[in-house]
């Protein structure tokens, strides 16, 4: 996304920004300041679409350049409208498990919330030099729009975001993007392959799945499963004896609070 540059706040008032976190009084009035939830386009940006590239922000507040961990303590870098939101402002972004802290300008953010008056928020994604170049540039394009969330402004689905955010919420600290290739995926399924039983034989298979927030516990389910087997929702255990011959395709959905992941594989029943 490209940014704005505007001229950076004497040092003195950074440190009190950082130090209190949000600062929205230094810049522009802000929309939302206190505590609320607001629906918002989200949106990523990296390196490589970064304007000029690298990891330069307008407005640094807890850090030099963009960057974060995604921890209360240490919110990731997003950029928006000051307008929108001020300098230094913390958001929650719920499907992300993460902090985020405004410390940039979006002109696409700028150009929304004058016009519509809606929620626009980029988020930084990471990257480094080598973005610039393939292999690493497609791929974190492609982490990029896997992130975003809904496909317009307008959107009714834009997902609801937490202004000015209470500590405590469930945390992941794994990067957005690492290079070369490397797109964060908040659940990890295995897919098993193949499956063929014979029918009339007992059958049990365990599909491995974990989550990135140790605190998040996973559910389970399936669709398209023969007939007499069934999924253990706690454990994802499929289990029991398939009758009736037959090639079923098999839809294995893994989900968390917020997130959920999907696998497909054929499970084939064959003559006793």
């Amino acid at each position: 996304m490209t940014r704005t540059r505007r001229g950076r706040l004497p040092q003195v008032l950074l440190t009190l920004c950082a130090l209190a976190v949000t600062c929205g009084v230094l810049g522009a009035p802000t929309a939302a300041s206190a505590q609320s939830n607001v629906s918002a386009f989200m949106t990523l940006y990296g390196w490589a679409d970064n304007s000029p590239p690298g990891p330069g922000i307008a407005h640094p507040c807890l850090h030099g350049s963009a960057g974060g961990t995604g921890t209360f303590a240490d919110p990731i870098t997003f950029a928006t409208d000051v307008s929108e939101l001020g300098w230094c402002q913390v958001i929650y972004v719920p499907y992300m498990k993460r902090y985020f802290i405004h410390e940039d300008e979006c002109s696409e953010c700028d150009a929304d919330w004058t016009q519509y008056h809606l929620y626009r928020f980029d988020m930084w994604a990471g990257g480094d030099a080598n973005s610039r170049r393939q292999p690493e540039r497609r791929a974190l394009h492609r982490c990029e729009s896997t992130w975003t969330r809904a496909n317009s402004i307008a959107d009714p689905n834009n997902p609801t975001i937490i202004v000015d955010p209470p500590s405590g919420l469930p945390v992941t600290t794994a990067p957005i993007f690492s290079g070369p290739t490397t797109c964060w995926a908040p659940i990890s399924v295995t897919n098993p392959g193949k499956q063929t039983t014979p029918a009339g034989t007992p059958a049990g298979l365990a599909i491995a799945a974990a989550d990135a927030s140790p605190s998040e516990t996973l559910a389970y389910s399936a669709a398209g499963l023969p007939a007499g087997l069934a999924i253990n929702s706690a454990s994802g255990l499929i289990s029991g004896t398939p009758t009736g011959r037959g090639r079923k395709h098999v839809t294995f959905t893994v989900s968390d609070s917020v997130d959920s992941a999907t696998i497909t594989f054929v499970w084939n029943v064959s003559r006793h």
